[in-house]
């Protein structure tokens, strides 16, 4: 609602829009300069690039927008001029700045990176827009909260102190006792190890032989998912193998459609992709869905007193969230049983982050055996299940 992107689809599509409408050398122009632009945009995500390494390359294309907006803004189609408008209004902020504003950069849904911006103090938005409002709001979502506590959303939303706020946490209707199984491993792959990659894909391999396939594999970056893919295309594996990409919908359709498949995914899909039924029967998470640094984790990290304080408060309870929602892909209605796997040495026994992971989540049996993994798949899965991942 507060915030502001700019992607390279949004560049794109202007372009294409004034060929369509035969003003090819305003299109041209635009093309030229936002070359060099579109190429960083397009280099694989680092989360530790700077954002004035993006910022400085709109000069150029700034300008040329504005002679493009002076010279045919009024004989557009109204749907271009729009676009127009909007694409010169996010350069101008991403290039010029604004005090109030946080900006940073962003991994897109292809890799690549995406310029955002929002505004510094979210919560006085909020208050203002929303929360002084003089009639009741309900809000509602399966991942609220960790647990029974709302305390890092309520934070995050600027409802901390507010006395209207009342609580209410509902249990799930799916039996996860009886439907679920959590798995880690004995030895998780390291990933400041040698070989991490190699290790991480047969464990992977392993845990889909257990189940037959039929397996979702949520990664956190695209680095990491094409790396796996890679090691896995390597295998020859029985069971047909997906990466979700420019075609999200289309791949996921194919997914549906192809008994035992392979899923590997990541960005949206951890929240925004149902998977009902036995195509997701195994879901393996390979790392905690801790967020990157940004700026605006810069800017909340200079309100406690030290790191440690803020991992706690607002690091942790995040990846929780983001945890539950990647779960919230295995178990979809009441009949779906899944086993869940997850990878990350830091969930281990005794890890940091053990106790964290397993609050997280739906009390459920937990296991570090593989044959523990394919016994539980052969007694919840019907005959066909089996038939179908063997095709």
């Amino acid at each position: 609602m507060f915030g502001v992107t700019l992607r390279a689809e949004d560049v794109q599509d202007l372009i294409h829009d004034l060929r369509v409408e035969k003003y090819l050398l305003a299109a041209d122009a635009l093309a030229d300069t936002m070359r060099p632009f579109l190429r960083k945009l397009g280099q694989p995500y680092d989360p530790e690039r700077c954002f004035s390494e993006y910022a400085w390359l709109l000069t150029a294309p700034g300008r040329t927008l504005e002679v493009i907006k002076k010279q045919v803004n009024g004989l557009l189609s109204p749907p271009v001029r729009q676009r127009l408008e909007k694409l010169s209004s996010a350069v101008h902020i991403f290039r010029d700045g604004y005090s109030d504003m946080v900006f940073y950069a962003k991994e897109d849904s292809n890799g690549g990176a995406m310029l955002c911006a929002t505004v510094s103090d979210l919560t006085a938005q909020l208050q203002s827009i929303l929360w002084s409002q003089p009639r009741p709001i309900i809000l509602t979502s399966g991942t609220l909260a960790v647990g029974e506590d709302f305390r890092r959303f309520r934070e995050e939303a600027g409802l901390l102190k507010d006395s209207r706020v009342t609580e209410s946490v509902s249990p799930p209707p799916f039996d996860y006792k009886k439907n679920c199984l959590l798995y880690f491993p004995h030895f998780p792959p390291e990933k400041d190890g040698e070989g991490y990659f190699d290790q991480l894909a047969s464990e992977i391999t392993a845990l889909l032989n257990a189940a037959s396939g039929h397996a979702l594999v949520l990664f956190t970056a695209y680095a990491a998912m094409s790396a796996v893919k890679e090691k896995l295309s390597q295998k020859e594996l029985p069971w047909p193998l997906y990466t979700l990409g420019r075609n999200p919908g289309h791949t996921t359709e194919q997914f549906k459609a192809d008994p035992g498949s392979i899923l590997l995914a990541t960005g949206a899909t951890w929240e925004g992709f149902d998977f009902p039924g036995d195509c997701v029967s195994l879901l393996i998470i390979p790392r905690l869905p801790f967020a990157h640094p940004d700026a605006l984790k810069e800017k909340l990290k200079q309100g406690y007193p030290s790191l440690h304080a803020f991992i706690r408060a607002i690091v942790v309870p995040e990846m929780q969230i983001k945890l539950k929602q990647g779960f919230g892909r295995a178990i979809r209605t009441e009949a779906d049983t899944c086993v869940v796997a997850i990878l990350d040495e830091r969930a281990a026994s005794g890890r940091r982050f053990e106790k964290p992971v397993k609050a997280a989540l739906p009390q459920m049996r937990q296991t570090r055996s593989l044959k523990d993994v394919e016994a539980f798949v052969r007694r919840v899965k019907e005959d066909s299940y089996f038939l179908d991942a063997s095709q």
